[in-house]
């Protein structure tokens, strides 16, 4: 290694040692803006409209920048593999970013139909990126010579994706419909509506959708660290999560329950939270953060890698 080379490779360990004490981890503050994002959509709140559009342009920058940061610059002039894991870990974090259209709407009932009529839009979208980050995921392992967990758990995402975007298109239908004054089943009490054939059709495709994507998690997971790009104990904590998300989506059945009757008891919370249709994208988007976070720290580690024999070499010269 050249004399420049080496200065410019301590200079990097200077700047990341010295920076590293005051400023945190990028993969760390993508994953504090994906949880801001996420709370910020879940808690139902009326903002002015300069204001609302103010947010939700702020939270857009915010996690496109620090994905960008995180480690999905490698897309751009990195080596294949590398490129193919930031643009998995990219796609997988893009719904929570998404999100940010979805500023204060919170849950279904308290919104009026306008509101959920984009909910379910960005929701197709969002369950069409997911499918798309596993399937590039899927090809990177498979270069990494990983092929059957990979596999596997690409047939599960490739099931679950039709299933989530034929819920979310059925329920952009029906609030669209409401919107205009029209309904196919009679009202309730002026606010609710009796549950259709087509309602509960999408319920059923939600929660095969659900099942389907813990079961990706789990696979997913178990491919990444048999190439060694998620430590074993992460990927067993992947699976464990995805495996009881899974039990107790099953034991809810396919009726989802309102939020009264999920409320009524603590052992019907699990089976309500599981199914909530952005829930099973959750465990997934963690993995993009720690996909990005890999791409990241890579140039940083090779960079030691090719200094350090350069350095004992300097100094076995030494007299």
């Amino acid at each position: 290694m050249s004399g420049s080379a080496r200065d410019l490779v301590h200079g990097y360990d200077l700047i990341h040692k010295e920076t590293a004490v005051f400023l945190p981890r990028p993969w760390a503050i993508l994953a504090a803006t994906l949880v801001a994002i996420t709370v910020l959509f879940g808690v139902s709140a009326d903002y002015a409209p300069p204001l609302h559009d103010a947010i939700v342009a702020i939270l857009l920058i915010a996690g496109v920048l620090s994905a960008w940061f995180a480690g999905a610059r490698a897309i751009v002039g990195a080596d294949e593999p590398r490129r193919l894991r930031a643009a998995a870990g990219a796609l997988l974090v893009a719904p929570f970013v998404l999100f940010s259209l979805l500023l204060g709407v919170g849950p279904p009932h308290v919104q009026p139909p306008q509101q959920n009529d984009l909910r379910f839009v960005v929701l197709a979208i969002d369950a069409m990126l997911v499918a798309a980050g596993l399937f590039v995921l899927k090809e990177a392992l498979a270069d990494a010579g990983e092929r059957f967990n990979a596999t596997l758990g690409l047939a599960a995402a490739a099931l679950a994706c039709p299933l989530y975007v034929g819920f979310a298109l059925i329920q952009h239908i029906d609030y669209a419909a409401v919107e205009i004054g029209w309904s196919w089943a009679a009202s309730v009490d002026g606010t609710r509506r009796e549950l259709t054939p087509l309602d509960a059709l999408s319920m059923a495709t939600l929660f095969f959708g659900g099942a389907l994507t813990y079961i990706a998690t789990a696979a997913f997971a178990r491919a990444l660290a048999r190439v060694g790009w998620l430590g074993r104990a992460a990927a067993t904590a992947f699976q464990i999560i995805a495996a009881l998300a899974l039990a107790f989506l099953i034991a809810r059945g396919f009726a989802y329950p309102t939020l009264q009757a999920a409320f009524s008891h603590w052992t019907t919370i699990p089976g309500f939270v599981a199914g909530i249709p952005a829930v099973p994208w959750m465990p997934l988007a963690a993995i993009g953060v720690l996909l990005l976070r890999g791409c990241d720290r890579e140039p940083a580690l090779s960079a030691r890698a090719v200094s350090a024999p350069a350095r004992s070499a300097a100094t076995s010269a030494r007299p």
